[in-house]
């Protein structure tokens, strides 16, 4: 990935299409035709990777790691399932309790499960920072064709939401994140990662629904409400549409739901 600003802007409408689906009927097929209603252009990669929410407290099914994982085989040269410690993980653990050892098996070696503070960390400056001016990304991150990133919605008390923007936090080369950014402010610093980290495709795990979305920030906004939440009341929600030169409200109404 480039440094270019201009990629973490989202600028595009048809990047506000969120497309969702019952859980239930969630296959290889299904999700690749989520995927297209979204406009998501798949092609050839020498490296893609996927940031699921393993380390936090709320885990995305399995189930939709899989679906990702079978659709980027076939299209990259490297496959990798990326995540960092926190205060109470290691991925390491994380992958073994949560079943993700077990489940590359089954792609024979072209499947990775990497924990990200072993790789290069980077100290990426952040432009017109909010909380601070340098964060430390894993070198994979940067280097990365296409960013994956899979959440399951929920509440926080820091910033009341939990989604795919709260995900990048996640992707900092910090095993005390609370104790080292939680005091600069939570939703300011996801924002500051929200300029430096641009997520492809999101996923998320929004209980009995999928959603999926090219845009993080319509993908979050939607997600409020399977969590009875106001978007409006989201702290990070507010500084990511501010940090596009929008109001939050006028995001809110660009985004097309498409149910499947």
């Amino acid at each position: 990935m480039d440094q270019d600003i201009n990629r973490y802007i989202y600028n595009s409408v048809s990047d506000y299409k969120v497309v969702t689906c019952n859980a239930s009927k969630v296959s290889s097929d299904v999700f690749s035709k989520m995927l297209s209603k979204v406009k998501f252009e798949p092609k050839k990669y020498n490296l893609v990777l996927v940031k699921p929410n393993l380390c936090g407290m709320y885990h995305p099914q399995l189930q939709l790691l899989e679906c990702t994982l079978k659709y980027f085989e076939p299209l990259a040269k490297r496959l990798v399932i990326g995540e960092t410690d926190s205060m109470g993980h290691t991925p390491e653990k994380q992958f073994r309790r949560l079943g993700i050892w077990n489940l590359i098996k089954k792609f024979k070696g072209k499947v990775e499960a990497v924990n990200l503070m072993r790789d290069e960390i980077l100290n990426l400056e952040v432009p017109s920072p909010h909380a601070i001016d340098h964060l430390p990304i894993p070198n994979l991150v940067h280097d990365c064709d296409l960013l994956v990133n899979i959440s399951k919605v929920g509440t926080h008390s820091r910033t009341m939401l939990t989604c795919a923007l709260k995900n990048l936090f996640g992707l900092l080369a910090e095993k005390n994140k609370y104790g080292v950014y939680h005091p600069l402010g939570v939703d300011k610093v996801i924002a500051d990662l929200a300029k430096i980290v641009r997520c492809d495709l999101n996923i998320v795990d929004a209980r009995d629904r999928v959603i999926v979305g090219l845009d993080p920030l319509s993908v979050d906004i939607f997600a409020c409400k399977f969590v009875n939440l106001d978007p409006l009341q989201v702290g990070h929600l507010e500084l990511v549409s501010q940090d596009r030169n929008l109001k939050l409200n006028e995001i809110m109404n660009q985004i097309k739901i498409i149910k499947i």
